[in-house]
């Protein structure tokens, strides 16, 4: 009889527990976020512009190249070494490397082992409630090896693709080498999107690789860590709101969420919970740097 009593108090208790660390779980992604938003504030601060998206997803780091001069100087140079990695102005990997510096990380940044930069997980790239450190191989890039994961995506714009060269390039994230500092955000930095949650198959997020989570967060232009308010379905594209994480693969760049509501943080480096009902038309509008349009906040909490 105790042990039935006892049996039902823990299914009672159980809900309310899940919630709680639910809860807890919610408020470590914002607080990830939050310091995502701070380190391209400063970041802008020390560079006069927000890091990149990168370039083309098979590029390696890009790096500086130093001469090694042969000691009889009459001698042409005969071989180079790995140099200090390039700011966002040319750098093939994303906006998660180039934000390294910026989040106390600065060894990892410089480690001449590209590989080994690649391999590692960042906690603060990753979402509680979904998943811990998750790595996958992968082979179609360089270097190639084991990918750490991550849980995030930046902001591109309203449409874009793969191709760094083809897309709308109204968003706080371009790619290497279109300059966007806080004077071009004339929606307001308040009223722009930056980073959100990017949608997950939850049936093999820790298991296996899928389209847009396989080359993990060194990944340049690419939708592992670049997404669009219309996905890359072109100019006139279906508007694609945040939706839950689900049981398909996509290598459309959604947003998507393990929690109720999508966590974001915007260019100010403020944390919004945006509601999976948000009207399509807010959601297009918080893509955009300069569209003029009007939004409330109650268009999209």
């Amino acid at each position: 009889m105790v042990i039935a009593i006892i049996a039902i108090l823990i299914g009672l208790l159980l809900p309310a527990v899940q919630k709680v660390r639910e809860a807890s779980n919610k408020i470590k992604c914002g607080n990830n976020l939050k310091q995502v938003g701070i380190a391209f504030q400063v970041h802008h601060d020390q560079q006069g512009a927000f890091a990149s998206g990168g370039l083309h997803w098979n590029m390696n780091r890009t790096t500086s190249l130093e001469l090694l001069i042969p000691p009889d100087l009459s001698d042409r140079p005969r071989y180079v070494q790995l140099g200090s990695p390039t700011d966002y102005q040319t750098q093939a990997w994303g906006w998660a490397y180039q934000l390294l510096p910026y989040m106390e990380l600065g060894n990892l940044w410089i480690n001449p082992d590209g590989a080994a930069v690649a391999g590692t997980s960042l906690s603060l790239m990753l979402c509680p409630s979904l998943r811990g450190p998750t790595k996958f191989n992968y082979g179609g890039s360089i270097p190639n090896g084991m990918r750490a994961q991550m849980d995030y995506v930046a902001n591109g714009g309203t449409w874009g693709n793969f191709d760094p060269n083809n897309n709308s390039f109204d968003g706080p994230l371009k790619p290497s080498g279109r300059k966007v500092n806080l004077n071009d955000i004339k929606d307001g930095t308040s009223n722009t999107l930056l980073i959100g949650e990017k949608y997950l198959n939850i049936k093999q997020a820790t298991t296996a690789p899928d389209c847009n989570d396989d080359q993990g967060w060194t990944d340049g232009w690419d939708n592992d860590t670049v997404c669009f308010a219309r996905g890359t379905g072109g100019a006139n594209g279906a508007i694609l709101v945040p939706i839950p994480h689900g049981s398909n693969g996509t290598c459309g760049g959604n947003f998507g969420t393990a929690h109720t509501t999508l966590t974001t943080v915007f260019c100010d480096g403020s944390v919004h919970n945006i509601a999976l009902t948000i009207n399509p038309n807010a959601w297009l509008y918080l893509s955009t740097i300069s569209g003029a349009e009007v939004l409330n906040g109650i268009d999209y909490n």
